[in-house]
């Protein structure tokens, strides 16, 4: 379309079709009233789903139309509904659930800090710190509530790619010790230590407190007893565990300045100095999936964040003295940037 093109209705109605901030919301509320895991025992119409879940029937049938429109559920008749395999996703216990994430986008703090993105725009400020008047990480502090939300939205979203990301680089199968900085409750290092049985050991590293979540985790107790995964407890910025062959990251230096994450970069090459740095992470170019746009803004809003281009990720390692070598494809919307120290 040239520049001197006049719009007409058809442009119009396009536009006024992107205006809507409903899908999101709406999976949220599909996610918290548990409509995935009713209709898991076979479609329904709207009122029997209503009463079943206690919804209002007009309301929810109206949510369901627009979700069946979507792809996330199936309308198999006038006002009778079913499960598709987006909706599946929203059930709890489900193999590579999105349950948590989903209550999570729907959560009103969260949506009380998209609304001071205009703001964000003129101050520079996230939008989290405008609404709230402290960081995210504060709030979550202080509210224990949110903070589990937010802590099983990870876990989800992580659950869900970590085993397709940890076989997209085959070498950690020679990598020795591997350890993951930030790394929660350790699913990323699980799917790590579980896709290349030959890897000696694993180190979860992240704060105090949440290591002792991970310390009582049903899912790491075998490698945890087998010895192949050890714990450790401290700031990343401040200590890292030494007698490493390969560090670690997923979803961690997008929520860090250049300057962190170069001063995390240094501490890792001066505790461990021949280690690699493998970060899993979104790239952001030209051919980035909407996903990434989307999440870009995310961090934006949140914690002020940013997606990284392959040469800015090249820019930061130099800076802490080391080169990137690569980055691969993970066939999600990861890519894995591998970084070796400098002599």
């Amino acid at each position: 379309m040239s520049e001197g093109h006049v719009p007409d209705a058809a442009d119009a109605f396009a536009l006024s079709q992107l205006m809507f901030p409903t899908t999101a919301l709406c999976i949220s509320v599909a996610a918290r009233h548990g409509l995935a895991d009713v209709l898991a025992d076979g479609s329904m119409s709207v009122r029997h789903l209503a009463e079943r879940t206690g919804t209002d029937e007009i309301q929810l049938g109206k949510v369901l139309r627009l979700l069946a429109e979507e792809g996330v559920f199936r309308e198999t008749g006038p006002d009778v509904f079913a499960n598709s395999r987006l909706s599946q996703l929203l059930r709890k216990g489900f193999p590579r659930s999105q349950y948590s994430m989903a209550h999570l986008v729907g959560e009103p703090w969260l949506w009380n800090s998209w609304s001071q993105l205009p703001r964000g725009l003129t101050t520079g400020k996230p939008g989290f710190e405008l609404a709230h008047g402290m960081t995210l990480w504060a709030y979550l502090g202080t509210a224990p509530a949110a903070g589990a939300v937010f802590n099983d939205a990870m876990r989800d979203f992580s659950e869900a790619l970590s085993d397709q990301v940890a076989q997209s680089f085959p070498e950690f199968a020679d990598s020795g010790v591997v350890a993951d900085l930030g790394g929660g409750t350790g699913t990323y290092l699980r799917a790590i230590l579980e896709t290349y049985p030959g890897l000696a050991r694993g180190i979860l590293a992240d704060l105090p407190a949440v290591i002792e979540q991970a310390r009582t985790s049903d899912e790491l107790a075998p490698l945890l007893a087998s010895g192949r995964l050890t714990l450790h407890g401290a700031d990343f910025f401040e200590a890292v565990p030494s007698g490493v062959d390969t560090y670690v990251v997923k979803q961690v230096m997008h929520s860090w300045s250049d300057q962190a994450v170069i001063q995390l970069l240094r501490r890792c090459k001066e505790t461990s100095p021949n280690a690699r740095f493998v970060a899993a992470e979104f790239i952001r170019d030209t051919k980035a999936p909407r996903f990434v746009k989307n999440f870009d803004l995310v961090m934006t809003i949140t914690m002020n964040g940013n997606i990284r281009t392959e040469a800015q990720y090249a820019d930061v390692f130099e800076a802490a003295g080391y080169e990137l070598t690569r980055v691969l494809p993970t066939d999600t919307a990861f890519s894995l940037v591998e970084a070796r120290p400098r002599p």
